[in-house]
């Protein structure tokens, strides 16, 4: 039975992961420990990844690390280069000063050491830091990962349900490949006990690649609702979000100015990892998003 530091371990989806390691001893890294709701297999410690000072206590006596603390927007001084990038860097240092093994980080599809993408150049900077640490590391990079709970499809069917038209930004045909929490888990899981996980990098996709417009399609369809959709220029939708940004979030558009950016990528892969890895076909989106009807 390993122990294992778990960054993030009560969010989307760390709390999945946490299902899948009952076998372990799991401690949750958490800046308000007595908040957080146990199992009987886990404790809480308090720590944040942006004070290198909380993360020493919290890996002493750790097995292995599992990484999963970021952010999808900034914020004050919540950047994505002081969460993601230096955060990373943090606990790191912390889990090879404190003699651990094993470090297994989440990455996103799409990164890459590029300025003019602050979220995907400050995950590139956490993997170079994982890679660099002297520990056996496996990097793990998803595509948007959708369930119940998640910040990407359910914005997008919420907006499907209330705009009279549906907007779709820019012309809309970059690529995605969303991937079921449930198959992100299970690979994480996977790389947890099997040692030969270590010193890969893995893209994890879903069952089918599609567009955003398509992604929209879907839901429509799913919500059964038959609306006529509106390309908007991006120019103007950043113009949008850039004078919206003032406003209670309820208000504001349902994307932000880095997602805007990041549609310049396509966020798919030829080369997804998460059926050799969980041993089955990963779920599609068509067939996995029951959670969006209410």
């Amino acid at each position: 039975m390993s122990t294992i530091l778990l960054t993030g371990g009560t969010g989307f989806v760390g709390s999945q992961i946490r299902e899948r390691l009952t076998d372990h001893k799991v401690r949750l890294l958490a800046r308000h420990p007595e908040s957080v709701t146990l199992k009987t297999n886990e404790e809480a410690v308090p720590g944040d990844v942006s004070n290198p000072a909380s993360l020493a206590p919290a890996v002493q006596g750790c097995d292995v690390v599992v990484h999963l603390v970021g952010i999808i927007e900034e914020s004050g001084g919540q950047t994505f280069d002081a969460v993601i990038g230096q955060g990373t860097e943090n606990v790191v240092k912390a889990a090879s000063e404190a003699g651990v093994s094993r470090f297994i980080d989440m990455s996103a599809m799409g990164a890459q050491a590029n300025p003019a993408f602050p979220y995907m150049n400050a995950k590139m900077r956490g993997e170079n830091a994982v890679k660099s640490s002297g520990m056996a590391w496996t990097i793990f990079r998803p595509s948007v990962i959708f369930g119940p709970g998640d910040g990407f499809i359910n914005v997008l069917a919420d907006l499907v349900r209330r705009a009279p038209v549906i907007p779709v930004v820019g012309a809309g045909t970059s690529k995605f490949h969303p991937v079921a929490i449930a198959d992100v888990s299970d690979a994480f899981a996977r790389a947890v006990n099997d040692p030969g996980t270590a010193g890969q990098t893995y893209e994890l996709g879903g069952g089918n690649i599609y567009t955003y417009e398509q992604m929209l399609d879907l839901i429509s369809s799913k919500l059964g609702k038959k609306k006529p959709k509106v390309h908007v220029p991006v120019g103007l939708m950043k113009a949008v979000v850039a004078l919206s940004s003032p406003l209670p979030k309820a208000l504001r558009p349902p994307v932000t100015k880095e997602q805007l950016r990041m549609l310049a990528l396509d966020n798919s892969s030829s080369q997804s990892a998460t059926e050799s890895l969980i041993g089955r076909r990963p779920v599609s989106l068509e067939n996995g998003m029951d959670y969006i009807v209410r």
